[in-house]
């Protein structure tokens, strides 16, 4: 199995987010679209199709998230402060996945009896989705506020340092004064 470092955590975790995120988007299409006759009915059904699919997908990979976000939470190098912020993820994360399941189940029973999309269903979709990006936000806030999973913070470069691409933010010259993006150019067509 090919290796990735801290685990498949940060991999997994994207599908839970866009999968919800898709299945909501469809869902709120296919209420919308069952309230108006400008959508052809058709069409509404096929948004309620998607989004149940992506809805049983993502209460599928949630279990695969949950399972390598447990393993991450016991074998990521972490300090005090950083342990912290894990456990309230995994505190976040534990419900957000249980309401997703929850959800997935109350949609496979409501496509059983063949009953039509409800504004309840719509608003239960709504709250899962607040969960389901407070939890992704803690989650970001481990890697890009505390540094976890990475294999190794970038040192900063010296002075100066510029990227390619760059439109009018200021440049420092070798002598430590500043200079626009022209005479940056200006500079850099002379050293040529």
């Amino acid at each position: 199995m090919i290796e990735i470092i801290p685990n498949y955590h940060p991999i997994l975790v994207h599908f839970t987010v866009a999968l919800f995120s898709t299945s909501l988007g469809f869902h709120v299409l296919n209420y919308l679209g069952a309230k108006t006759t400008r959508i052809q009915p058709e069409l509404t059904e096929e948004f309620a199709t998607v989004g149940r699919w992506c809805l049983w997908a993502c209460a599928i990979a949630t279990l695969l998230t949950i399972t390598a976000g447990l393993h991450a939470y016991y074998t990521v190098g972490h300090d005090a402060v950083s342990h912290a912020a894990m456990t309230k993820h995994r505190n976040w994360a534990i419900p957000t996945a249980i309401a997703i399941w929850l959800i997935a189940i109350w949609s496979v029973l409501r496509h059983l009896k063949k009953k039509k999309i409800s504004l309840v269903f719509v608003i239960a979709l709504l709250i899962v989705q607040a969960l389901v990006l407070s939890t992704a936000w803690r989650g970001a806030e481990l890697v890009y506020r505390y540094g976890l999973g990475v294999m190794a913070l970038p040192q900063a470069e010296e002075v100066g340092h510029q990227h390619e691409n760059m439109t009018m933010h200021s440049m420092t010259n070798e002598d430590g004064t500043s200079m626009n993006m022209e005479e940056h150019d200006r500079s850099s067509d002379s050293h040529e």
